[in-house]
C-alpha cells in the first residue's frame, strides 16, 4: 500500500469582505510534479488539500488532516503562516506521534527567533525543494534521511544539517503540466507561472541571494510556449513571480514572443522587474504584450540609504524607466520603505513627493521594514539601532535616525492619502445595517458572533473562551443592545479583548503603532424601531473606533 502525503499551506487572513482571497498552492504544484519524476513517486499518494480547507478554523482543519490518514505532511511556512503552522503541526505530533512533519518556504532560517525552538517538525529544507523532497520521502520509508546541506533534521540532540550540495535543478524539468494547473485556472483564470530563479540584486532586507545564486531562466521560446498553453487552457491573467523579469538576457526576444501570442490583447500580465535597466524597445513591447501593471522596488530616493541597503542608486535611471512604461500606457505600481538604515523622516517624505510627481499611471506602497529571518539586514541591527518585533510580521518601529513617533506619522499619512494603498479600516462600528461583517458560522477562519441580552460576565467569559480555544482566526463580536448600555460595558468586553496575546495583524504597524487591535473587533448592531441616543452612538463609535482598526 502506497504512503500518503498531504501539502498544507495556510492562507493570510484579512479582514476585506469584498474580494476574493488567493492561496495559490506552489509546493503542492512544483513537488507533487517532482516526485511523479523520481522512483520515489510509486510508493506515495499524493493527497490534495482541498482549496475549501482555506476557510476552516484550526479545529476542524486538525479534524480534516487527522480523518485523511496521510503518513506525511508538507507545510509551507511564511511569514502570514508560521505561527499557525507551528500551532497545528503540534497539535497534529500531540494526536499522531508517528506522523512524519517537514516544511520548507521562506520563513525558514537558522536564526529563526522561535521556529527551531521545540523540534515539532521532522524535517526543514531551505531553498529549492525540487530535489531533496522525493529523497526526504524516500529516507521515511528507509529509515534513514539525506544528509544534504539545505535539510535540518531533528534529532534527540537538536537540528543537524548534512554536509552535501543537493544535486542540481534543470529549470525546463521542474515546470508544472498545464493539466496540473486546470483546477487552479476554474476557481480563478490568473494563474502564477515562474520562467526564472535568481536574482541580480543583493538588497539586505532580502534574504533571496543567499539561496540563489545567479540568474537561471527558461529559453524564452520555452518560456513563450508555456504562456500559450495556459491561454489555450482559459487563463486570462499571468503573473510572473520572477524576482526580477528583465533579468534574463532574452528579455526582448520574450517580450517578441508574448506579443505573438497575445495579439487580440485577451491575456493580462504582471511582472516585478528593475527600472533602471529599461530600453524605450522593451517598455513599448510590454505595453504591445498588455501588462496590465508592473511592480518596480526603489525603497528610497535617498543615495545614502540605497547605498546601505545596497540598491541601484541612480534614481535619475530609475525614473527614466519608470516614465518609459507610463508613457506607454503601462501601470505602475511603486514600492517605497520607511525604517530602513539611515533613513530619516524627510528622507521618506521626499520619496513619496518624488513618487507623486511620475504621474497619475502610478500606485504608490509605502511600506514598513520587516527584519526578516536570514537577511543581512537581521544582523545589522543592532549596529542601526533598529527596534523591531520579534515576532512576525518583524516589523521595524524605531531606528537610530528614526524614532517611532515619526513611524506613526508616516503611517496616519498613509491612511490619510487617498493615493498610497494602506491596510483596510473599518467604516463603521454601530449602526441599524454594518458593513463587512462576516458570517457566523462555526468551524470557519473568519466568523462574527452575535450576542444578545445584557449578562456582561457571560459575554466576557465567551469572547475569553472563543478567542482562546482559536487564537489564530478573526472575530468579530457583534453587541445587539436593547437599550444603551453603558460605556464601561463596552470598556470590560474590550479589556478582555486586550489581555489576549496579539494576532499577526495585530503587529502590522497600522494597528501596532497605535495600539489598536485588528483581529479581533467589536460591533454595536442598533435594533431595527428602536430609537438610540444620538450622544451615546457617538460615544461608543468614538471608543470602539479608537481602540479597533
Amino acid at each position: 500500500m502506497k504512503k500518503k502525503i498531504l501539502f498544507l499551506q495556510l492562507p493570510l487572513l484579512d479582514n476585506d469582505t469584498s474580494t476574493a482571497h488567493e492561496n495559490f498552492p506552489f509546493a503542492a504544484l512544483w513537488l507533487s510534479h517532482a516526485l511523479s519524476q523520481h522512483p520515489e513517486g510509486e510508493f506515495w499518494e499524493v493527497v490534495p488539500a482541498p482549496a475549501k480547507w482555506d476557510e476552516l478554523d484550526n479545529a476542524q482543519l486538525l479534524e480534516k488532516i487527522l480523518a485523511s490518514g496521510v503518513d506525511a505532511v508538507a507545510f509551507t511556512l511564511c511569514l502570514w503562516n508560521v505561527e499557525r503552522s507551528l500551532r497545528i503541526a503540534r497539535q497534529l505530533k500531540e494526536a499522531r506521534p508517528e506522523l512524519f512533519l517537514m516544511a520548507g518556504g521562506p520563513e525558514i532560517s537558522e536564526d529563526h527567533p522561535f521556529l527551531l525552538e521545540e523540534p515539532v517538525f521532522n524535517a526543514l529544507v531551505t531553498g529549492e525543494g525540487e530535489a531533496v523532497f522525493p529523497e526526504i520521502l524516500k529516507g521515511i520509508r528507509a529509515g534513514k534521511l539525506p544528509a544534504y546541506d539545505n535539510v535540518l533534521i531533528s534529532s534527540d540532540k537538536g537540528w543537524k544539517r548534512g554536509s552535501k550540495p543537493p544535486p542540481q535543478i534543470d529549470l525546463a524539468s521542474v515546470q508544472v503540466p498545464v493539466a496540473s494547473l486546470m483546477e487552479c485556472i476554474k476557481v480563478r483564470p490568473a494563474v502564477y507561472i515562474e520562467t526564472s530563479r535568481g536574482c541580480p540584486l543583493t538588497c539586505t532586507y532580502c534574504r533571496y541571494h543567499h539561496l540563489q545564486k545567479g540568474v537561471r531562466a527558461l529559453p524564452a521560446e520555452a518560456a513563450a510556449r508555456r504562456v500559450q498553453q495556459l491561454r489555450d487552457a482559459g487563463a486570462r491573467e499571468i503573473r510572473f513571480v520572477d524576482p526580477t523579469f528583465n533579468a534574463r538576457a532574452d528579455f526582448i526576444q520574450l517580450l517578441e514572443r508574448l506579443a505573438e501570442i497575445n495579439t487580440d490583447r485577451k491575456l493580462g500580465f504582471f511582472a516585478e522587474l528593475r527600472a533602471d535597466t529599461l530600453t524605450p524597445e522593451q517598455a513599448a513591447l510590454m505595453a504591445k504584450v498588455n501588462f496590465l501593471d508592473v511592480e518596480i522596488g526603489v525603497q528610497s530616493t535617498d543615495p545614502k540609504v540605497l547605498r546601505t541597503i545596497r540598491r541601484p542608486a541612480n534614481i535619475a535611471q530609475v525614473e527614466r524607466g519608470i516614465r518609459l512604461l507610463t508613457g506607454a500606457g503601462v501601470k505602475v505600481t511603486l514600492d517605497l520603505m520607511y525604517g530602513l538604515p539611515e533613513q530619516t523622516l524627510g528622507d521618506v517624505l521626499r520619496s513619496i513627493e518624488w513618487a507623486r510627481s511620475l504621474g497619475p499611471n502610478i500606485t504608490i506602497q509605502c511600506m514598513q521594514t520587516l527584519l526578516l529571518p536570514g537577511t543581512d539586514l537581521r544582523e545589522q541591527a543592532e549596529q542601526y539601532g533598529m527596534q523591531a518585533m520579534t515576532l512576525p510580521p518583524y516589523g521595524v518601529f524605531s531606528t537610530s535616525t528614526m524614532p517611532e513617533d515619526d513611524m506613526r506619522r508616516i503611517e496616519v499619512l498613509l491612511h490619510d492619502s487617498a493615493d498610497m494603498p494602506a491596510d483596510p479600516v473599518t467604516a463603521r462600528f454601530t449602526g441599524y445595517r454594518l458593513s463587512g461583517l462576516f458570517q457566523d458560522r462555526v468551524g470557519q477562519n473568519r466568523r462574527a458572533v452575535t450576542f444578545h441580552g445584557s449578562d456582561l460576565p457571560e459575554i466576557c467569559r465567551m469572547i475569553e473562551q472563543l478567542i482562546t480555544d482559536e487564537p489564530d482566526m478573526l472575530w468579530q463580536f457583534v453587541l445587539c443592545p436593547e437599550r444603551e448600555e453603558p460605556i464601561e460595558f463596552l470598556e470590560a468586553l474590550i479589556a478582555v479583548i486586550k489581555k489576549q496575546p496579539p494576532h499577526l495583524l495585530d503587529r502590522f504597524a497600522s494597528a501596532e503603532l497605535f495600539g489598536q487591535i485588528a483581529s479581533r473587533r467589536i460591533f454595536v448592531r442598533l435594533k431595527k424601531g428602536r430609537t438610540y441616543d444620538a450622544e451615546w452612538r457617538e460615544q461608543v463609535e468614538e471608543l470602539l473606533g479608537r481602540h479597533f482598526v
